[in-house]
């Protein structure tokens, strides 16, 4: 990552390359790039890549003009990996994050909530609840990590709260666990790449 610049409309890919490559040289790295990674938006079109390499051809021999020049950011395809594991677990994943907002939207609730986290044994820790941000998976991977520590809670809240009916079943909840393990390796990648 070089740089960050606002530029104004039209942001097709034409316009970005030619803003890249002014950036290029005014660094005067522009004979030193034999690469680019990407991401899948729309305006890093071939356009935009072949305008790229047109212009690095000129000053740069050495370019990776083919199959290389445009090398996918792996963060990205990560995300589009488990966007699609996500929605294998949309049902289960969707009654334990509005289980959450059920708890966390009404104090009497979230009284209701800790009474019941008394009651069961085997709930020892101090981290909260939290929602995620449904376009934000690794988010997703925190809400379901803590939501299952608090399992038998939000099944004895479902005994206790009858107006509470978003209770995932046993197998709902197997489904968040199993998701859960899914998105671990992938949180610690992300975590890794950062």
């Amino acid at each position: 990552m070089l740089n960050f610049s606002h530029f104004p409309p039209p942001h097709s890919g034409c316009e970005m390359a030619k803003i890249i490559y002014d950036f290029l040289e005014d660094w005067g790295i522009e004979r030193k790039i034999f690469s680019l990674t990407l991401d899948n938006a729309s305006s890093n079109n071939d356009k935009m890549q072949d305008y790229l390499k047109e212009k690095l051809l000129l000053q740069n021999d050495g370019l990776l003009c083919c199959e290389f020049f445009h090398i996918r950011c792996v963060a990205h395809i990560l995300n589009l990996i488990v966007q699609e594991g996500l929605k294998v677990s949309g049902r289960a994943i969707h009654k334990i994050r509005e289980s959450i907002k059920c708890v966390k939207g009404s104090e009497g609730r979230m009284r209701s909530f800790k009474a019941c986290i008394a009651k069961v044994s085997g709930i020892n820790t101090k981290m909260g609840l939290c929602l995620d941000v449904v376009t934000w998976w690794n988010l997703t991977f925190l809400m379901l990590e803590r939501a299952l520590l608090y399992r038998r809670a939000f099944t004895s809240l479902a005994f206790e709260d009858k107006s509470y009916l978003n209770c995932p079943t046993n197998e709902e909840w197997d489904r968040g666990e199993k998701m859960c393990e899914f998105l671990h390796p992938f949180f610690i990648m992300m975590y890794v790449l950062g």
